[in-house]
């Protein structure tokens, strides 16, 4: 996808720039035109992402993660792997950085979680503000989406 953009994204400079060389000033709308659907693109992926993201999280369906009953065992907590960080975009990591509501983390690991991340099942965990983990150096989950979830939460509030 990123790659498709990029090329509308050069395809509208070339436009623009022939426009300009060859004095054809309506073909700059060509170029407006490419330029606004690598945006959408950009938004469509974005939106797709998101939602793949929070199929993901805990609670998506009614038996647990991936019709495990609950309380059985995933395979990452079988054998210990850390969930991978989430891909955090700037204007979530602006509305949850100073936020206060509590997220959890568990000892000696680099992740913070939402109390109800399915990676957590029995491991004993601590609670504290979002802000705090971030100034900690913690990174969110990629499992449970704690950014994305908090961000939505505080947009929701506005």
């Amino acid at each position: 996808m990123l790659l498709v953009v990029l090329f509308l994204v050069l395809a509208a400079g070339g436009v623009l720039v022939t426009s300009v060389l060859i004095d054809r000033p309506e073909w700059s709308w060509l170029s407006v035109l490419l330029s606004v659907l690598a945006a959408a693109l950009l938004v469509v992926e974005r939106f797709r992402r998101r939602r793949e993201a929070s199929s993901s999280s805990p609670g998506s369906s009614p038996e647990g993660e991936a019709g495990r009953e609950p309380g059985e065992a995933a395979d990452d907590e079988a054998d210990d792997r850390e969930p991978d960080e989430e891909d955090t975009d700037a204007a979530d990591a602006l509305l949850v950085s100073d936020s206060e509501d509590e997220v959890v983390v568990v000892d000696e690991r680099p992740r913070y979680h939402l109390a109800g991340c399915g990676w957590l099942g029995e491991r004993a965990v601590e609670g504290l503000p979002v802000r705090e983990a971030r100034e900690l150096g913690f990174t969110a989950c990629a499992r449970c989406a704690p950014d994305a979830v908090l961000a939505e939460k505080a947009r929701a509030v506005r």
